[in-house]
C-alpha cells in the first residue's frame, strides 16, 4: 500500500518531535502493509514554512535511519499546503510542496469552513498543470452540511482524500458517515493515513480498505492505496470518475454546537 498523506518527518510540524518518533511511525506503517510513504508536513504561511532544501535532507536523514533498521519502506518528498492567498505564487509544477515534485498537491481546509470561490479558485490550478487533491473534506464542517458540493469540482477535475481513521470511527460519527456517502457518490480516488504520531493517529490503512470494500467492493478500495495512489506520486492521470447520486449521510448523532465542535475540532490541527 502507499500512503500519499503523512506527518511523518521530524520536526517540522506537529508531527513527530524526533527521528525516533519518526522511526516508529514507519514501523507501524510497515506492519500495516505500506511500502511507501509520501511526507506531507503542513505548509501554512505564518505558521508552518519550509524549504524544498530542508524537506530533502528531512527525507535522506529518515530513508538513511530507515534502512540502518532494515525496514522496507520508502518516502518520497511532498506537503499539505493549507488553502490561502498565497497558494498560488507558492506552488508551481516540480516543487517542493507537490507530491513526490509532481502534478498532484495536498489542499488542506479548515476545520469548519472554506471560502467563498472555493471551487473555481482550486479548478484555476489544472490550467497551469496541476491538479488539486482535497484532504479529508469529511472533516470538514462546510463540506458535511452541504453533501453533494463536491460532486461538479470532482467532475471538473478535482480530486479527493479520505482520512483511514474518519472510516473507522475515530474522528467521530459525522466524519465516518460522511466519508461512507463519499464513497457511495465514487468521488473518492485516495484513502490515506493522515498519520502524525505511532499511537495518536497511527498511519495504518488496512482497517479503513476493509470497511470501504463493504462500500465500494474489495477491488476498488484496494485501488484506493495502490494503483490510485501510484498514479499520483509518478504524475500520471488517475481514472476519470463517474459521480452517482446517493442521498445524503443520515445524521447518527445530534448535529448541536456541542457535537460539532466535538466531532470536528478535538483534531483541529490536522
Amino acid at each position: 500500500m502507499i500512503d500519499i498523506h503523512c506527518h511523518i518527518l521530524p520536526g517540522l510540524d506537529d508531527g513527530p518531535e524526533s527521528l525516533d518518533e519518526s522511526l516508529d511511525l514507519c514501523r507501524a506503517a510497515a506492519a500495516d502493509g505500506v511500502t511507501c510513504i509520501v511526507a506531507t508536513p503542513h505548509y501554512k504561511p505564518g505558521t508552518f514554512e519550509f524549504t524544498g532544501p530542508r524537506i530533502i535532507e528531512a527525507v535522506n536523514a529518515l530513508m538513511a535511519a530507515i534502512q540502518n533498521i532494515g525496514l522496507d519502506i520508502r518516502i518520497l518528498p511532498g506537503a499539505e499546503v493549507t488553502v490561502s492567498p498565497e497558494m498560488a505564487a507558492n506552488l508551481k509544477m516540480g516543487g517542493h510542496l507537490t507530491l513526490n515534485h509532481g502534478r498532484y498537491f495536498l489542499a488542506e481546509f479548515s476545520p469548519l469552513s472554506v471560502p467563498a470561490g472555493w471551487d473555481t479558485f482550486l479548478l484555476s490550478f489544472l490550467d497551469a498543470g496541476l491538479t488539486p487533491i482535497i484532504a479529508h473534506p469529511e472533516r470538514n464542517a462546510w463540506f458535511v452540511n452541504h453533501p453533494d458540493a463536491l460532486a461538479a469540482a470532482v467532475q471538473s477535475g478535482v480530486k479527493l482524500q479520505i482520512t483511514a481513521m474518519s472510516l473507522t470511527g475515530e474522528f467521530g460519527f459525522e466524519s465516518r458517515d460522511y466519508a461512507i456517502h463519499l464513497l457511495k457518490q465514487n468521488l473518492v480516488h485516495v484513502i490515506a493515513s493522515d498519520g502524525h504520531s505511532a499511537d495518536f493517529r497511527p498511519p495504518k490503512l488496512s482497517e479503513a480498505v476493509r470497511l470501504a470494500a463493504d462500500v465500494v467492493g474489495r477491488q476498488q478500495a484496494e485501488a484506493l492505496v495502490t494503483a490510485n495512489p501510484l498514479a499520483i506520486i509518478e504524475g500520471r492521470p488517475l481514472p476519470a470518475m463517474e459521480p452517482t447520486q446517493q442521498a445524503p449521510p443520515t445524521k447518527t448523532q445530534s448535529t448541536n454546537w456541542f457535537n460539532r465542535l466535538r466531532n470536528f475540532t478535538f483534531a483541529a490541527t490536522t
